[in-house]
């Protein structure tokens, strides 16, 4: 260990902690319901440190000392707060313990008595103290300690004295940096204010009037904005905010340790009140990350929460080699507070997190119970269907993308050279497609002669997502089985360029002339949400420049604004499909689904291996007429 370090704690009479000694490891988490006491374990040692006892509270013996406490006849009434602390090597003599005893002691009439001396600790008991010898560096090493306590409520105050602290170590670091660049902008500021200095001057007789900036610059430095994309973080929400701290305070700890001559030690203590406040449940996880990286650079740490998220870090086996972590269930016996050190199950019980999983838990068995009997079904059919076809297989989201696709493939003469597959289910799915693909090849996974299958989806997360797993799915095998995602054409390529958010689903593909026809026929929902249009880069950009997104959107075609603004309703999606279905072929051609999906088409073909399709240009169209396919 190359840091000095607390391994034990005894606290008597504080708040509603009448006596409680616990063990402590480079992390310790205190778990607990509210009103239990466990913020007061982190108070004692603000306390004990700083001389205060909540953030901005000074000392109170009316109030922080223990109610029910017991006092002897004769004896005063007082809190103290014992440390046993383990020294870094530098500090170790041969004939020396390795551990530091150091007591504090507060009466009625404030701070009373303070001990240091060398102890052993035994089955948890302080044993065989003694002494410091005459000009040890023991206490210099023990006043240098830093602890910094972070309440639960992390205000716009709390922040501003963060960063105020992160000055006071810089004015000591880079003092001379800090105040050349103080006297460049008040030089600058007294040129663009010299005609006014003149004036005054002159009025009152006096010279040398200027403007000059606070000798401690503590004050502003609080006042600055860390900005992200243009955003300040004051902007920003709590869970952002509290990312931040365990950053600041590493940063703060680093300076401290630099600064002078040479490296000295200068231990930083946390005392860090409900991290997971205004976290997500997600995120908790990587700030635990950030937790165990500032105790890997010598930061002790002591946490509260009620969330498994974040004491979870206790129990996790994959923490870096001489790092260990400790936690304890703080409850309250009647009036007191106990500790109690127990495994994370018995945490899970004691905070109530097995109630709340338990029925999450019966709810997935479910869902896996259903997507094993739903595997099975699809493995029964698809089966039968090999059975009975040798065609290549085209696997689709829905029963619109089918019932299209279809419709084309007829105009081309080609349905009866494809076998098209879509879900049981009435409602498309990108992965219970992708998952028919899958039973496709595993059925076939040892026949000579393979039928080709190929997954085709819409070009969204979803689809995406699927596409990605299938690939994975086949890593290192050859496989009979493809994926592709419908390819765009141009006014959704463009809409990207623009910063609009990039979907290509089966309707996005339809011609202007289709989606009017839809909009006229109520098969249309407008999207409201003008967020969700574009992406989170241009978001912030129209944010801070100002911009609506209706006047961004002002030079939009007619097509990409249906595209933008509009969606098809889950029924719409089916009625315009039976629309495409029992249009005819010179329908089909004159109102552009021909064209659409000629490069859809062009990808079922080279996929499947298809004979392919002769391409000409129609007799009505000039030359400068895209291809039109034309039947076999």
């Amino acid at each position: 260990m190359a840091y000095i370090m607390i391994r034990q704690i005894t606290i008597t009479n504080f708040r509603s902690i009448r006596k409680e000694t616990i063990s402590t490891e480079e992390i310790t988490t205190l778990v607990g319901k509210n009103d239990a006491g466990k913020s007061n374990l982190l108070r004692a040692l603000n306390l004990f440190f700083n001389g205060k006892t909540d953030a901005d509270a000074d000392y109170n013996f009316q109030s922080d000392f223990n109610i029910n406490a017991i006092v002897q006849q004769r004896k005063a009434k007082e809190i103290k707060v014992e440390l046993v602390l383990k020294l870094p090597r530098s500090y170790r003599k041969p004939e020396q313990p390795d551990t530091v005893y150091w007591s504090k002691t507060w009466r009625a009439d404030g701070f009373h008595a303070e001990v240091q001396q060398h102890c052993e600790i035994k089955s948890g008991v302080v044993v065989n103290k003694k002494n410091f010898p005459k000009r040890s560096k023991i206490p210099s090493l023990l006043k240098s300690i830093n602890y910094i306590y972070i309440p639960a409520i992390k205000d716009a105050n709390f922040f501003r004295d963060l960063q105020g602290k992160l000055y006071d170590v810089l004015a000591i670091s880079s003092e001379q940096g800090l105040h050349a660049s103080a006297n460049s902008f008040e030089q600058e500021i007294n040129e663009h204010i010299s005609e006014l200095m003149g004036e005054i001057d002159t009025v009152f007789a006096s010279s040398n009037n200027e403007i000059k900036l606070p000798q401690n610059l503590r004050n502003i430095f609080g006042a600055l904005e860390f900005k992200a994309d243009n955003i300040p973080l004051s902007r920003r929400g709590d869970g952002i905010k509290i990312r931040h701290i365990p950053m600041m305070l590493s940063f703060i700890a680093l300076k401290q340790q630099s600064i002078g001559a040479k490296i000295t030690i200068r231990p930083q203590i946390w005392g860090f009140e409900e991290p997971e406040n205004n976290v997500e449940f997600s995120t908790c996880f990587e700030l635990n990350n950030q937790l165990v990286e500032a105790a890997k650079k010598h930061t002790q740490i002591f946490i509260t929460t009620h969330s498994p998220a974040i004491y979870s870090l206790s129990f996790n086996s994959s923490l870096p080699s001489g790092l260990k972590s400790i936690s304890y269930y703080v409850d309250k016996k009647g009036h007191d507070t106990k500790l109690q050190s127990c495994s994370e199950y018995d945490l899970h019980g004691n905070t109530g997190f097995l109630n709340l999983v338990t029925p999450l838990i019966e709810e997935h068995r479910k869902i896996w119970q259903e997507r094993e009997d739903e595997y099975k079904s699809t493995l029964g059919t698809l089966s039968s269907q090999l059975a009975v076809s040798s065609k290549p297989r085209l696997f689709l989201e829905g029963v619109s993308d089918r019932v299209v696709i279809n419709r084309v493939l007829q105009y081309l003469n080609r349905a009866d050279e494809v076998f098209i597959d879509v879900p049981d289910n009435a409602y498309n799915s990108a992965n219970a497609a992708s998952d028919r693909a899958k039973a496709f090849y595993l059925l076939q996974k040892h026949e000579k002669a393979k039928i080709l299958g190929l997954l085709l989806l819409d070009d969204d997360a979803a689809g995406k997502d699927a596409k990605t797993q299938l690939t994975e799915f086949f890593k290192g095998q050859q496989s009979p089985v493809s994926a592709a995602t419908y390819p765009p054409h141009e006014a959704p390529k463009q809409l990207k360029a623009k910063g609009y958010v990039w979907r290509v689903e089966l309707e996005h593909l339809y011609p202007e002339c289709i989606w009017s026809y839809a909009l006229e026929q109520s098969w249309l929902e407008e999207i409201l949400d003008e967020e969700q249009k574009f992406t989170d880069g241009k978001r912030k950009e129209l944010f801070n420049s100002g911009i609506s997104p209706i006047t961004y959107k002002a030079d939009l075609s007619g097509y990409q604004r249906f595209i933008v603004d509009y969606a098809f309703t889950h029924q719409g999606k089916r009625h315009v499909s039976q629309y495409i279905k029992n249009m005819s072929d010179d329908e089909l051609l004159s109102k552009g689904i021909v064209a659409a999906f000629e490069p859809v088409i062009e990808i079922i073909v080279k996929k499947l291996k298809l004979s392919p399709i002769s391409l000409e240009r129609t007799t009505a169209e000039n030359s400068e007429s895209p291809l039109i396919l034309t039947k076999a």
